[in-house]
């Protein structure tokens, strides 16, 4: 097998799902190409958060979840970054697109401009 072989069995597959669905714990193993006892492993390291039923108990993933699953899959068993590393990227990753929002749609400032040291002088 040669490199392009190699790299393409190991690359990422695109993941469309409707939007709105939500999935059991079992089909989340079968999309994120992962074992139950590994989503369950990356649940209780806070690398993924299930949705949970009350009234049934359980575990249920969105569609971002199922995409998150297979991120975290290809960083730890391809890349070989260990589960520490793959939480320290994920939040880092998180960072960046959270300061990239407020980046392009910076809050308001108020219209009114703050108060000086000289202004509470006077009035104080």
């Amino acid at each position: 097998m040669n490199f392009t072989e190699d790299f393409s069995a190991n690359a990422i597959q695109v993941f469309e799902p409707d939007p709105g669905a939500i999935y059991t714990i079992d089909i989340a193993a079968e999309l994120g190409h992962v074992s139950r006892r590994t989503i369950l492993l990356y649940c209780r390291q806070g690398l993924i958060s299930p949705f949970v039923d009350p009234e049934r108990g359980g575990y249920y993933f969105n569609d971002e979840a199922i995409r998150l699953l297979r991120r975290i899959d290809y960083l730890h068993n391809v890349c070989g970054i260990n589960l520490v590393g793959t939480k320290l990227i994920l939040d880092l990753t998180n960072k960046v697109k959270r300061l990239e929002v407020e980046a392009r749609f910076p809050r308001r400032r108020s219209a009114w401009p703050a108060r000086s040291a000289s202004v509470d002088a006077l009035v104080g």
